[in-house]
C-alpha cells in the first residue's frame, strides 16, 4: 500500500483529523485497534501500520482507489463484510471516507495512536515565544539594500555566497506591483504616466488608494474564511445577505482598518461599543466571519449540529488568526503541538455559547443561519418605501395575469401559465425587507463546555472553563463577563500585540501574497509540523513594525513593495538555483500564474468590457428559474448570472459551494478555492481542460473580439495596432521583430477575424497569464 508524500499529506491531515479519525474512534476501535481485547480479523485501525497491514484477508485500503478498497465497500454494505455491524453510516460520512481514500488515504502522525502529548521540544517551539525585535544585520554590499527588509534578505544571501538578481525592468515592475495591489493590469494611461514620472513611491500610494486595492486584498481575506453566497453544502440554500460581509471586508482594506480592530469586529462586533449607526452596522456585519459557513442545516440532532458548527469556528479562528490547527484537538490532545483537549474545549465553549444556527425554516429537521436587523439610514427607508410600493404593484399585476391564465382552464397554454405562477412565487419569495445581515449573537444561556468524548456531543466528559490557548501565555486565561459568550475577551486576547502569533501570522500572509510563498511556507500552520521560517529575524522585525505602527496593512505592504527584494527580476541563475531551488532565500522574484479571478478580470480590463461597479447584492435570485422555491429553497445547479452584472469584477459575482456557476467555469478550472475549506495558499494546477477552455470558451472569444474592435478603431497603421495591443495586453513595448511576427497572425483571414485571432492569441499566452 503506497501513501502520499509528506508535502501532500499535510494538505489532507486536517480532513483526516476532523472527518475520519473521529469516526474510526467511535465506530471501529472497540473491535479493530491495538487497545481492543481482540482485534477482529486481525484488523487494527488506530495506527498507520495497522491500516497498511490490513486484515487477515489482506489490505483493506487501496490508496487513491476507494471503489477497490474493501474498507469502503464494507461501509457501503456492498462487500462481504458490512461495517459497522450496528448499522450503516450516514451517506455524508461514507462520502468523507471515499474522498479520504481517493485522495491517498493520508494518515498524519506516523505510527502513533491517539494519546495526550506535550513534549519538551514542542513546548519550546519558536512560534510560541514572544516576538523579539532583532537588530538589523550588517551586510557587505551596503549599496544594494533600500531599507531594513533588504538587509535581512541580503545577509542570508551573503552567508550562502549568493547575490540578489538585478532589478526588473520598469515595465515589468509596474505590471507586477499593479497586479499584486489591485488584481488588474496597468492601463495605457497608467503606463504613460509612470514613464513620464517613474516615482515608485507615488505609484504605490496611488495603487493603495485605489478602490481596486480593497477588491484584490479583500478576496485574499475571503479565502481564509468560509465565505460563500450559500450555506448548505448540498442544497445550496441562498445566503442572501452574505454580500454585506464581503463588502465589509473590502471596505476594511480600502480604509486601512487597523488589523487588531478588524479582528475584534469579526469575532465580537456585536459586543463592541459604538456611537454612530454606521459603526454599529459595520460591527454587526463583521460577525459574518463566524456566521457564514458550510453548515449542515438539514440535521435533526441540534446539539451535535451546535457542536459541529462550534468546531468549525474554533478551526477557523485558530487557523486564520493564529496559524494553529486547533481542530486536531477535538477528540484528543493534539498529536504534535502542545494543544490540549482543555484548550480546544475552552475555545469551543465560547462558540457553543454563540448563536449561529437558529430557528427552523419549517417544522422538522431544517435550521437557518441567524440574521440580525441593521440600523436603517433615512435614504434607505425612503428607498424601501418606494420599492415596497412597486413591489405590491408588480405582485398584483402578476397575480392578475396568473388568474387570467387559470380562468382559461384546460385551454390555457401551460408554458404561459407556468411562467405566471413562477412570477407570483418569485415575488412572494423576495419581499422588500429592512436591511439585514447574517451575523452571530450570544446565546440565551452562555456556559462553559463539557468535553465531547471523541467529538460526540452526547458522550460528555468534564466541564472546561472557556479560555484561549495556554501555551501562548498567561493572558489565555480569560476573565469572561457574566452572561456573555466570551467572544469579546477572546478577540482582545488574539488582537493583543503580546500574543506571539497574531502579528507573525498576518505579516506572513501578506508576504505570501506578494512573493508567492510566505517566510513560513505553511501559512495556516505555525505549529511544530509547519515549516520553519526562512528568515525568522525578518518575520519578527516585520511583526513588531506591524503591531507598533498601528496594525496598518497598507503601510506594511508599501514597505515591502518598495524594497529592492521585491524589485528583483526573475532571471534564472544556475548557481543559486542549485543551492536554493525553491528560492526560499529570495535571490530572485518567482514567476507565478495569475489567480482565476485575476485572469478573468484582466481579460475584461484589457478588452474594455470590465464593469467597475462595486458592492451590493450578488445572488441573481430575481431571475426566474434560478431558485427552486421548495422548502427549503435552494439554487439550481445551472444558476445563471444577471446579464446586467456579468462583467463586474469576480469578487462581486456569486461565490458558491461545491462549484461555481457554469458561466464562471474559468474559476472552477483555475483553482478558485473550495469555499467549504479555509484556504491560506491556493493550489496552481496545470491540466488540459484549462487550455481547452482558453481556446474555445465563449467568454474568452468575447474578450478577444472586443479587444480586436478597440485595435481596429482609429486611424492607425497595422504595425501601430500591434504595438497598441502589446502595450494594452502585456504592459510593455513591442520589439520590431515582434511586430512583424504578430502581424502574420492577422493574415489569411477576413480582417476582423484575423485581428480577433491575434487578440485571442495574446490573451491566452503565458506572458499574459503569468506575473513575472
Amino acid at each position: 500500500m503506497r501513501f502520499l508524500p509528506f508535502f501532500v499529506l499535510t494538505v489532507h491531515a486536517q480532513f483526516f483529523e476532523q472527518r475520519i479519525r473521529p469516526v474510526l474512534a467511535e465506530k471501529c476501535w472497540s473491535c479493530h485497534s491495538t487497545k481492543a481485547k481482540i482485534s477482529f480479523a486481525g484488523l487494527q485501525l488506530d495506527t498507520k501500520t495497522g491500516l497498511t497491514k490490513g486484515s487477515d484477508g489482506g489490505p483493506v485500503v487501496v490508496a487513491g482507489k476507494a471503489e477497490e478498497s474493501p474498507l469502503y465497500r464494507a461501509l457501503l454494505y456492498t462487500g462481504k463484510a458490512k461495517m459497522p455491524p450496528t448499522g450503516k453510516l450516514d451517506s455524508a460520512v461514507i462520502a468523507d471516507f471515499k474522498k479520504w481514500i481517493d485522495d491517498g488515504a493520508a494518515w498524519p502522525g506516523g505510527e502513533e495512536g491517539p494519546q495526550a502529548r506535550t513534549n519538551a521540544a514542542a513546548a519550546e517551539h519558536w512560534a510560541w515565544k514572544p516576538v523579539v525585535v532583532p537588530s538589523v544585520p550588517e551586510v557587505r554590499d551596503s549599496a544594494w539594500p533600500a531599507g531594513p527588509i533588504d538587509r535581512f534578505i541580503l545577509a542570508k544571501l551573503e552567508n550562502s555566497q549568493l547575490r540578489p538578481s538585478k532589478d526588473a525592468a520598469p515595465a515589468t515592475w509596474l505590471r507586477r506591483v499593479t497586479l499584486d495591489l489591485t488584481g488588474l493590469p496597468p492601463t495605457l494611461l497608467e503606463q504613460e504616466a509612470f514613464e513620464r514620472n517613474p516615482d515608485a513611491a507615488a505609484l504605490v500610494d496611488r495603487l493603495l488608494a485605489s478602490p481596486a486595492f480593497g477588491a484584490r486584498w479583500g478576496r485574499h481575506w475571503l479565502d481564509q474564511t468560509y465565505f460563500a453566497d450559500n450555506i448548505e453544502i448540498g442544497r445550496r440554500v441562498p445566503a442572501r445577505h452574505a454580500w454585506r460581509y464581503r463588502d465589509y471586508v473590502i471596505d476594511a482594506f480600502n480604509s486601512d482598518k487597523p488589523y487588531d480592530r478588524f479582528i475584534r469586529e469579526q469575532l465580537a462586533g456585536d459586543q463592541l461599543p459604538w456611537t454612530l449607526p454606521e459603526q454599529r452596522r459595520a460591527n454587526l456585519i463583521a460577525t459574518g466571519f463566524l456566521a457564514l459557513g458550510p453548515w449542515p442545516l438539514v440535521n435533526a440532532d441540534k446539539e451535535q449540529l451546535r457542536m459541529d458548527v462550534a468546531d468549525m469556528q474554533v478551526d477557523l479562528t485558530g487557523r486564520t488568526f493564529l496559524g494553529l490547527t486547533m481542530g486536531c484537538a477535538r477528540c484528543h490532545d493534539h498529536k504534535f503541538d502542545p494543544l490540549t483537549l482543555k484548550d480546544y474545549y475552552g475555545m469551543a465553549g465560547i462558540f457553543a455559547s454563540t448563536k449561529t444556527i437558529s430557528g427552523r425554516l419549517n417544522l422538522g429537521v431544517f435550521s437557518n443561519v441567524t440574521t440580525v436587523p441593521l440600523p436603517e439610514f433615512p435614504e434607505e427607508l425612503a428607498e424601501r418605501v418606494e420599492r415596497t410600493r412597486r413591489y405590491w404593484e408588480e405582485l398584483e399585476a402578476a397575480r392578475k395575469t396568473q388568474a387570467e391564465w387559470k380562468a382559461k382552464g384546460k385551454d390555457a397554454p401551460q408554458k404561459e401559465l407556468a411562467a405566471a405562477n413562477q412570477r407570483v412565487q418569485l415575488h412572494e419569495y423576495l419581499p422588500v425587507t429592512p436591511p439585514t445581515a447574517h451575523a452571530v449573537i450570544d446565546s440565551d444561556m452562555p456556559a462553559d463546555c463539557r468535553i465531547n468524548i471523541r467529538g460526540n456531543a452526547h458522550q460528555l466528559g468534564p466541564e472546561t472553563p472557556r479560555s484561549g490557548v495556554a501555551i501562548l501565555g498567561a493572558g489565555a486565561k480569560l476573565d469572561i463577563q457574566d452572561f456573555t459568550s466570551g467572544r469579546l475577551e477572546l478577540a482582545e486576547w488574539i488582537a493583543n500585540a503580546k500574543n506571539p502569533l497574531t502579528a507573525r501570522v498576518a505579516v506572513n500572509r501578506i508576504w505570501h501574497h506578494l512573493f508567492g510563498a510566505g517566510l513560513v511556507p505553511t501559512i495556516d500552520n505555525f505549529g511544530t509540523r509547519g515549516t520553519a521560517p526562512s528568515h525568522p529575524e525578518l518575520l519578527d522585525y516585520l511583526a513588531a513594525e506591524f503591531a507598533g505602527d498601528g496594525w496598518s496593512v497598507k503601510k506594511l505592504i508599501r514597505r515591502v513593495v518598495l524594497s529592492r527584494t521585491y524589485r528583483q527580476s526573475g532571471e534564472p541563475n544556475a548557481t543559486a538555483g542549485e543551492k536554493d531551488p525553491e528560492n526560499r532565500l529570495l535571490w530572485k522574484m518567482s514567476r507565478r500564474r495569475l489567480e482565476a479571478e485575476t485572469i478573468r478580470d484582466s481579460m475584461l480590463a484589457v478588452s474594455g468590457l470590465l464593469d467597475s461597479t462595486a458592492g451590493g447584492p450578488t445572488l441573481p435570485l430575481d431571475i426566474p428559474g434560478n431558485v427552486n422555491l421548495g422548502k427549503p429553497e435552494f439554487l439550481i445547479e445551472d444558476v445563471k448570472l444577471d446579464p446586467k452584472t456579468r462583467n463586474r469584477r469576480s469578487v462581486y459575482l456569486p461565490a458558491l459551494r461545491k462549484s461555481q456557476m457554469p458561466e464562471l467555469d474559468i474559476l472552477n478550472l483555475f483553482n478558485f478555492p473550495d469555499t467549504n475549506q479555509i484556504t491560506g495558499a491556493r493550489q496552481s494546477t496545470t491540466v488540459p481542460t484549462q487550455a481547452l477552455f482558453l481556446m474555445n470558451a465563449p467568454f474568452v472569444q468575447e474578450q478577444a473580439e472586443a479587444l480586436a474592435a478597440l485595435a481596429l478603431a482609429g486611424p492607425l497603421s497595422d504595425a501601430e495596432r500591434v504595438r497598441y495591443l502589446v502595450r494594452r495586453v502585456y504592459a510593455r513595448e513591442a520589439s520590431a521583430e515582434e511586430v512583424d511576427r504578430l502581424l502574420t497572425f492577422t493574415a489569411g483571414a477576413e480582417r476582423k477575424q484575423g485581428w480577433k485571432r491575434l487578440c485571442h492569441t495574446l490573451l491566452i499566452s503565458s506572458e499574459f497569464l503569468y506575473r513575472s
